[in-house]
């Protein structure tokens, strides 16, 4: 058997491209691609494709993205697609309902936010970027259908999710089931060699490889990466769950979600949502084994770790020096919003409401005394209706706390 001169450089190669990977699909391909890639002195094309839900790019993202960044200092081209028409229509993938349907202008608003989320992890200078609007808008319904017609309806509802909202009576709108389809033709479009997505993503990411040979192309390899869990440690990170933790939010709302994290995801926050090494994962999980360890000491390392990763080590400092003076030592941030009414009684919930304008609907700020995430001056409140006077003979300020936000409302004009 003929061994290949470029043996060496494909197994390094490969053993980069394996670490915090979940499946290379599939693998002989994957051997050839990077064999001709090698040999030729061809970059190979790594797709990726982000969807503008939402403004914020979060870690379970950029578990797709420092893979790029893998791939870019292997020297291959990364092709990042802005999915400004595939998120009118919504990733189903996953998902036991249909998305709420966004309006364009929603989705270029949050689009406008991602080129510099994109570019906290990937290399600008090294990134193909693209808008799938930009051929999207231009196809004909003739392009529609002969793009609707090399995948057959059996072959869509094979789909995991869409498979059980059917056998359940829920309803499937015909639009989610082009989205497999238009994900598959943005790699048609960039002639991608390589698709990166989540195990989630599967489906479609082998739809791209059915669709490209139906275009008379060479089907795409595909990389997925494990599925983030969020703050919970239960459902994945995601906008739509509100559970997620932005790369730009600020320092201190960064460390603070991390420090909220259930201890049995230190180890696993470790090895997938930072740059740690397996040698000092593999220290993470020994000491989380050894029963004299407080996990809350490896939280902190994890929690200044990540925000040193996306605001520096100066910003990562300040935010577990504000995180340890509001809630080691519980005190008040030196900081917070101060909202002015006037004097009178009020309400807890509305006062709640008024503290953090246009944030909780009377529902929301509801339900949150109900989980008991109120407290009021340092004390748990539950009671929705409980009387809180300012001014007139009561106290002049309330200091608000959900969650790890506060406000401070206070008397005058």
């Amino acid at each position: 058997m003929t061994v290949s001169p470029h043996k060496a450089e494909i197994e390094r190669q490969l053993g980069i491209i394996r670490t915090r990977a979940e499946e290379l699909i599939p693998e002989a391909e994957w051997l050839t691609k990077l064999e001709r890639s090698i040999a030729t002195k061809t970059p190979l094309r790594v797709k990726q494709g982000f969807d503008p839900t939402a403004p914020d790019i979060h870690l379970g993202h950029t578990l797709g993205l420092r893979k790029l960044r893998q791939f870019q200092e292997l020297g291959h081209q990364v092709v990042l697609i802005v999915g400004s028409y595939t998120a009118l229509v919504g990733d189903p993938s996953g998902r036991s309902a249909t998305r709420p349907p966004l309006t364009e202008d929603q989705v270029m608003a949050n689009a406008k936010t991602y080129m510099e989320q994109f570019f906290k992890v990937v290399d600008k200078d090294r990134t193909e970027v693209h808008w799938n609007g930009d051929w999207f808008k231009k196809m004909s319904f003739v392009d529609i259908l002969k793009l609707a017609s090399q995948v057959t309806v059996a072959r869509i509802l094979e789909r995991d999710d869409f498979e059980k909202r059917y056998k359940a009576g829920e309803p499937i709108a015909v639009h989610e089931l082009l989205y497999p389809l238009m994900q598959a033709y943005d790699s048609v479009v960039v002639r991608a060699d390589v698709e990166i997505g989540a195990t989630e993503q599967k489906f479609n990411l082998l739809t791209g490889r059915d669709i490209q040979t139906a275009y008379g192309m060479e089907p795409q390899v595909i990389l997925t990466t494990p599925v983030l869990e969020g703050l919970d440690g239960v459902r994945r990170m995601s906008k739509s769950l509100g559970n997620y933790i932005g790369v730009t939010e600020p320092p201190s709302e960064i460390y603070g979600k991390v420090m909220s994290l259930p201890d049995r995801m230190i180890e696993r926050f470790f090895r997938l949502a930072t740059d740690a090494d397996k040698a000092e994962c593999d220290d993470v999980a020994r000491a989380l084994a050894d029963p004299g360890t407080n996990p809350m000491s490896l939280k902190k390392q994890l929690a200044h770790r990540i925000v040193r990763m996306y605001h520096g080590p100066d910003a990562a400092e300040s935010a577990q020096l504000q995180f340890e003076k509001q809630f080691s030592r519980r005190e008040l941030p030196s900081e917070m919003p101060v909202v002015r009414v006037e004097s009178g009684a009020f309400r807890a919930r509305d006062l709640l409401m008024r503290a953090f304008p246009g944030e909780y609907t009377g529902s929301k700020a509801g339900a949150l005394f109900k989980q008991g995430a109120v407290y009021l001056d340092g004390e748990r409140i539950t009671d929705t209706g409980l009387e809180i006077r300012l001014g007139d003979g009561g106290r002049q300020e309330a200091v608000f706390k959900v969650g790890r936000k506060y406000a401070k409302v206070v008397v005058g004009a």
